[in-house]
């Protein structure tokens, strides 16, 4: 990896299994990380960034509920926001797994909030203080059901897709060509996620069940791959891909040669159209 400088790194969902495993990954390594989250912090334990050279860290509450207040929590953390090199936003709800006919629209409109229109608040509101950074990577998250069908995953399938679009569009209309921006499907990670899907056991395809319980144990793989990716996609390497839908667990890029990046920049593949693999 040909990243050498000290990074200043932004998440928002930190307390989730992703997020909490980025924050501990950057601040291991000496980079300096703020941390938003919307409900708790037990996860994000201070003892838990007690290492031998940690970089600074902040712990940042904010409320998600409400657009002004979120446009209120950046402004007084702007000072550290306009450092950002890397942002990352791996905000997610599961949302009723149910058939669509069956859902309740009040919690199917919370969970476009969530998975869509928080991001839309969050970019929205950002944007002013990340143009002003010379060099800056943005990170969202879309898992399974953004490019095939899942029953009765109708609420997550439909407000990731509309995330997935979302990224497309922003990362040909941002002003800056400083700025990319592009969203990972993480692979199958053990969170809080997958213990609501196992949970309801009963509402999802025997085969997709299989697929889960076979595929779990590679949570710590698939956490790792996502760091590989996003710093392959920081590093002077990866650092003209934008607007790509990107596999950590499969596509393998941080594996790739500068040679053959136009494989990712030209091809359909990393985009919505992209076949599941």
């Amino acid at each position: 990896m040909d990243i050498k400088k000290k990074l200043n790194v932004s998440i928002f969902g930190s307390t989730g299994s992703i997020g909490s495993y980025l924050a501990k990954k950057y601040s291991e390594n000496s980079n300096n990380v703020n941390l938003f989250y919307r409900k708790r912090k037990s996860t994000l334990n201070l003892e838990n960034f007690k290492y031998k050279n940690p970089g600074k860290i902040n712990f940042i509450k904010y409320n998600s509920s409400n657009e002004k207040e979120i446009s209120e929590c950046l402004r007084k953390n702007k000072k550290d926001l306009i450092k950002t090199d890397i942002l990352i936003i791996t905000i997610a709800e599961q949302g009723q797994i149910e058939n669509f006919f069956k859902n309740n629209l009040i919690k199917f409109k919370k969970t476009f909030f969530v998975n869509f229109f928080l991001y839309v608040y969050l970019i929205k509101n950002l944007i002013k203080y990340l143009k002003k950074n010379k060099k800056l990577l943005i990170i969202f998250f879309a898992g399974g059901g953004s490019t095939s069908y899942r029953k009765n995953f109708s609420s997550y399938s439909l407000s990731k897709i509309s995330l997935v679009k979302f990224t497309e569009i922003i990362s040909n209309e941002v002003n800056s060509k400083k700025i990319r921006i592009n969203i990972i499907s993480p692979g199958i990670i053990y969170s809080n996620l997958t213990k609501l899907v196992i949970k309801n056991k009963k509402k999802i395809t025997k085969s997709e069940l299989i697929k889960l319980k076979k595929n779990i144990k590679n949570t710590d793989k698939n956490l790792e791959n996502i760091f590989k990716t996003i710093n392959f996609l920081y590093s002077k390497t990866g650092e003209k891909i934008t607007g790509k839908f990107i596999s950590s667990a499969w596509d393998n890029i941080y594996k790739m040669k500068k040679k053959n990046i136009d494989k990712i920049i030209l091809s359909d593949l990393y985009t919505l159209r992209r076949k599941e693999f």
